[in-house]
């Protein structure tokens, strides 16, 4: 079967959270992430990076984007109307959006 990477999107932006919002917070994701059988993922570190090109390394992404990554997530699917059917009651929805990739296995 097909897999598929989830880019998860936001504006590095939260309001703020009590803990218990949060804890409520990742139990949704962890529960969606059991749901679907969540191959591998991780949320990746708030505020860090870095952005290669061939002749530099400059902190990033978040000088050059509006835009950050929040995590990432790796699922099967059949193809990609099944994985939007699958993310269709994604939690991360709340706060951005998410990007699609289908893995190419060569």
């Amino acid at each position: 079967m097909p897999k598929f990477v989830l880019l998860l999107r936001d504006n590095g932006t939260y309001p703020t959270y009590s803990a218990e919002e949060i804890q409520k917070i990742i139990q949704r994701y962890h529960d969606w992430s059991a749901k679907v059988q969540m191959l591998a993922g991780n949320k990746l570190k708030d505020r860090e990076g870095r952005v290669m090109k061939r002749d530099s390394v400059t902190d990033g992404p978040y000088v050059e984007s509006k835009e950050v990554m929040g995590g990432f997530q790796i699922i099967d699917a059949r193809d990609y109307d099944d994985v939007a059917r699958k993310c269709s009651d994604h939690p991360h929805l709340q706060f951005g959006s998410i990007e699609i990739r289908q893995v190419d296995e060569v």
